[in-house]
């Protein structure tokens, strides 16, 4: 304690020694004490350290406080790319083969003896189609073209050797409902409801025999169909085929189930099993109108004489393909100055139709020629006595002409019994997802392996 001392008449302050030297001894505890706070939980438990709010830090314990970012934007590093490797993308361009895109990267010795592939020719490469070289220092190390969304021819010359193959990536089938109302056409609901051209046509053959889609779909017309759509890791790359469908047209329901053959090829059957594939098609072309019509007397447009017209004629552009209305043979494939080329196809002992004034004729027919309904077997044009491109078209019944308008509903052949019970357990099936009642699933696993690429 302080005290006062007199020395003469002046007051002196005094303080002991001995009480400062605690004083000082005691500050220095009390720093030894602050500091062992923080220095001795991170040397005993440093996973129960205590951290300061990054905003309350003082500068003297930065390495206490909660980091400012994420820890793992501190510690992960993103590998850099071997800058060796260089990768070329581009797209064939029209005429050119593959040994042209290879020229400068492989031997063209090597590549003239490097084995096919099974499953693609080299020359089958398609204008288009995207590809992509990887080189290493400039040296050649693989190609990979797509030949489809689901296949890649790649060519390897790693080993300094090159090797060819053809690699499958998985296609997923899924069974989806699409759904439309025509407006100014089937193709546009078509696209509308998440279809394509092709997918229209596959429509439109459900119910070719039932319905002309040239001349019978009106607006407010409605669809609703079961289709495959196909996906390839999750991205979609296409649809197939139309596996049920519902068409309503000027109020009457048509409805149409696909029964699989062997090959994966689609034939349609009412929900009874009755075929919906009559003998003939309604149409053997889509045109745009008739112009003449079947009868016994006729103003001929050239000739300028009246006679009789059996036949009925299409307008439609130069170049329009025509199709055979019904399985048959080919017993005539011609000239004259009159019809200009026509092809003639028997149908059975019974049925005859001849196809007039064609431009050109379909690719490797020859008289003798199987064809299928809806086969391609020429294209529409001007040739012999016409005044504008049309196709004549005239159905024979033994020998006599027949009104191909009031054209002959006969129907195919039904399904056997043994065919029919599980044919109407799957359509039944099929009904109920157009409907919205039924379990959508997917058909990868039942993919036929004949099917052929997907294109």
């Amino acid at each position: 304690m302080p005290f006062f001392a007199r020395k003469s008449s002046s007051r002196i302050f005094v303080r002991p020694r001995r009480r400062s030297k605690t004083l000082a001894l005691t500050g220095v505890l009390l720093l030894a004490g602050v500091a062992a706070a923080y220095l001795l939980p991170g040397i005993v438990a440093p996973r129960q350290r205590a951290t300061l709010p990054h905003a309350a830090c003082p500068p003297w314990a930065e390495g206490l406080c909660e980091p400012r970012t994420n820890l793992f934007a501190q510690v992960t590093e993103t590998p850099s790319e071997d800058p060796s490797v260089e990768v070329l993308s581009d797209a064939v361009k029209p005429g050119q083969t593959l040994g042209g895109i290879l020229d400068g990267y492989v031997d063209a010795g090597s590549l003239a003896s490097l084995p096919v592939p099974d499953d693609f020719a080299f020359e089958d490469i398609q204008s288009g189609q995207p590809y992509r070289m990887t080189l290493r220092d400039r040296e050649f190390v693989a190609f990979e073209y797509d030949i489809s969304p689901t296949e890649t021819l790649v060519i390897d010359g790693a080993d300094g050797e090159l090797a060819a193959r053809v690699e499958t990536k998985q296609c997923e089938v899924r069974r989806e409902v699409m759904a439309g109302t025509v407006d100014s056409s089937l193709f546009q609901a078509v696209e509308a409801a998440g279809g394509n051209a092709e997918t229209a046509v596959a429509l439109a053959d459900v119910f070719a025999s039932d319905i002309d889609f040239c001349s019978d779909v009106q607006s407010g017309d409605s669809f609703r169909a079961v289709v495959e759509k196909r996906y390839v890791e999750g991205e979609y790359i296409g649809t197939g085929r139309v596996l049920a469908a519902r068409f309503v047209n000027q109020g009457r329901t048509h409805e149409g189930f696909a029964l699989l053959d062997a090959k994966g090829r689609p034939a349609y059957f009412d929900a009874d099993g009755r075929p919906l594939r009559k003998m003939f098609l309604r149409a053997p072309l889509s045109f745009l109108r008739i112009t003449s019509r079947f009868t016994g007397s006729r103003l001929h447009p050239i000739l300028k004489v009246r006679k009789a017209h059996y036949g009925v004629d299409y307008a439609a552009p130069t170049g329009t393909p025509v199709w055979s209305v019904g399985a048959g043979v080919v017993v005539e494939r011609g000239r004259n100055h009159a019809a200009g080329n026509y092809v003639t196809v028997r149908h059975g002992k019974t049925w005859v139709t001849r196809y007039n004034h064609l431009s050109r004729f379909a690719k490797s027919l020859a008289k003798g020629t199987h064809v299928d309904q809806g086969q391609v077997i020429g294209y529409v044009g001007q040739t012999g006595y016409a005044t504008g491109p049309h196709l004549d078209f005239r159905i024979y019944k033994n020998g006599t002409p027949v009104n191909a308008l009031a054209n002959p509903q006969m129907a195919a052949d039904p399904l056997p019994a043994a065919q029919l019970a599980r044919f109407k357990r799957e359509a039944a099936r099929l009904a109920a997802l157009m409907d919205g009642r039924g379990r959508i699933r997917d058909l990868a696993d039942r993919e036929p392996s004949s099917s052929g690429r997907l294109q």
